[in-house]
Formats: C-alpha cells, sequence, structure tokens
C-alpha cells in the first residue's frame, strides 16, 4: 500500500468525524429548549415513574408479541429467498416447519389465550 493512499485514507476519516461532530453541536445549539419539569422528565403512559405501579407484567402479551415478531421475521426471510439457490429454500422451508409446531406448541399448552 502507498503512503499517500494511507494519508488520504485517515484525512477523509478525519474529515467525516470532524463534520460529524459538528453537526451534532450545531443542532445541539441551535435546537429550542424549554426546561419546564414535564417537558424534561421521562413519560410513562400517564403513571408518576416514582410511584411503584401494582399492575403485574402479562407473559402472554410477551408470548404473543414473540410469535408476532417471528412471524415478520419469516416474512423478510421469504423476501430475500426469491434470489436464492435451492439449500436455501430448504433453510427456510426448516424454519418455516420450526416456527409452525412452536405456533402450534404455544397453542396447545394454552398459551395464546388472553385471560384478564
Amino acid at each position: 500500500m502507498n503512503f499517500w493512499f494511507l494519508f488520504n485514507l485517515v484525512v477523509v476519516f478525519m474529515l467525516a468525524f470532524a463534520v460529524l461532530v459538528g453537526m451534532y453541536f450545531i443542532s445541539f445549539l441551535i435546537s429550542f429548549k424549554s426546561l419546564f419539569f414535564e417537558k424534561i422528565s421521562s413519560y410513562e403512559c400517564g403513571f408518576d415513574s416514582s410511584k411503584m405501579i401494582s399492575l403485574k407484567y402479562s407473559i402472554t402479551f410477551f408470548s404473543i408479541i414473540l410469535v408476532f415478531i417471528i412471524f415478520e421475521l419469516e416474512i423478510i426471510i421469504f423476501v430475500v429467498l426469491t434470489q436464492s439457490d435451492m439449500f436455501t429454500l430448504f433453510i427456510f422451508f426448516v424454519f418455516f416447519l420450526y416456527v409452525v409446531l412452536t405456533f402450534y406448541m404455544e397453542w396447545y399448552f394454552g398459551k395464546l389465550v388472553w385471560q384478564i
């Protein structure tokens, strides 16, 4: 590798970093700042975050969200599958079988029933 190539690479990275930091500080300086307590405190869906919340965390809700995320991941894999070979197709169907069996197992054990 040439010395000038490495020198130019370092200069470009330093310039990019300087632009990044400069844009951050400029946006920090020109942004609107409100010092009201309600504006700078965290929003907890209407609950006061300093007090203890007596509601329990729903495992069923977490399970349904997990199933939704897995099916979304499967859709993304299916989109990539359009430009693949036979081995990738086989792996997709193995993954699909795993997802369907997991969904059936959650349904069989009653984890998808929403109880209030």
